[in-house]
């Protein structure tokens, strides 16, 4: 619904990013909403640099609420339920409105609530250290990572790529609550062509996040596919099912690529040579690839929490493969779940 920026009362700024800003706020007047408090993003085009497209996100989303809208009125898998709605958008000169239900939680903060803290004495040294206990159950595990597969499957089948996948872009009703719901599409991609702003095999890689950037982007794949956001999960699961809520990349994998696809290779071994897709890479082919010569780590060590549960960690194995036409797509992964007994456990 379109409408405009006095119908609201906007309060605190409680996010954003580089170009955008998030504010608490109060429908008023006449708008009809259910819910007292909503989340309204503002952003001004002229500021934004690519992939960052405010009109272009505004197009993605009023299509993916008219298949949510779709998906209610015929009561069907309802897979849209684990992707953000949004409820009402304002243009103005300057500047674009977005409101979406406000969402008290983001994953980290779920994960700060299922945190124990041990203190551990040196006997050494006499100093004590707090050591960072992940106290999710398996059940929890598999609840958050069905949604995220779930709301994955409703964003590909209307042809999105995320392309942003991260703890800050995974909502909860509150630090209590384990339905995730994926926000955030200001870098996303339209098939077939980013509605004119970029060609099929010529996508920019400058997307994601830290460590949940796919391989294939760090090697500037540029016709990658929504595969991108399937190894984003992977590494999610990972964070969740570890024990201490950490990944086993090392820290400046968050800040360097080049260190990333080190720890990347480190985990989950050296890539094969006949992956198709790099195999015209610059950087791949200049590489020394005795250098990066590794075993893929064990399922203890990368699923923690989960390691008593075959079947997740084969879907795992399956969605972080290298070539990313051989990962599971989320629909797929879902489907496996849901057929297995881990919904049970």
């Amino acid at each position: 619904m379109e409408t405009k920026k006095g119908d609201f009362e906007v309060g605190k700024r409680i996010g954003g990013g580089r170009f955008s800003d998030v504010y608490l706020c109060r429908a008023r007047g006449d708008m009809k909403f259910s819910s007292p408090e909503y989340a309204l993003k503002i952003t001004e085009p002229e500021d934004e640099l690519p992939p960052h497209n405010v009109k272009n996100e505004l197009k993605l989303l009023r299509k993916l609420a008219g298949a949510q809208d779709k998906e209610d009125k015929e009561n069907g898998t309802n897979l849209g339920r684990n992707v953000v709605r949004l409820i009402a958008f304002y243009q103005s000169p300057i500047e674009i409105g977005l409101l979406f239900p406000f969402y008290k939680s983001d994953l980290n903060g779920v994960i700060a609530n299922n945190t124990n803290l041990r203190s551990v004495f040196n006997l050494q040294d006499g100093t004590i250290t707090k050591n960072r206990i992940n106290n999710f159950g398996t059940s929890q595990i598999i609840q958050i990572f069905k949604g995220l597969l779930r709301g994955l499957a409703f964003i590909h089948s209307q042809g999105v790529i995320h392309r942003d996948i991260n703890p800050n872009n995974i909502m909860f009703e509150s630090p209590h609550e384990l339905e995730p719901v994926i926000i955030d599409f200001g870098i996303s991609y339209m098939e077939p062509d980013n509605n004119g702003l970029e060609k099929p095999d010529s996508k920019i890689t400058d997307i994601a996040t830290g460590y949940y950037k796919a391989p294939e982007l760090l090697l500037s794949v540029k016709d990658y596919t929504n595969k991108v956001d399937i190894w984003s999960v992977g590494v999610i699961l990972m964070l969740i099912s570890s024990k201490d809520f950490t990944t086993p990349y090392s820290k400046d994998s968050a800040h360097s690529d080049l260190a990333l696809l080190a720890s990347i290779f480190n985990t989950f071994g050296t890539p094969p040579d006949d992956w198709q897709e790099v195999k015209s890479s610059r950087s791949y082919s200049a590489m020394n690839t005795a250098f990066f010569r590794k075993t893929r780590r064990s399922s203890e060590d990368l699923l923690f929490k989960l390691k008593d549960l075959p079947q997740c960690v084969q879907i795992f194995n399956d969605m972080m493969v290298y070539e990313s036409s051989c990962r599971l797509s989320a629909s797929e992964a879902l489907k496996r779940i849901e057929s297995d007994r881990l919904q049970n456990q």
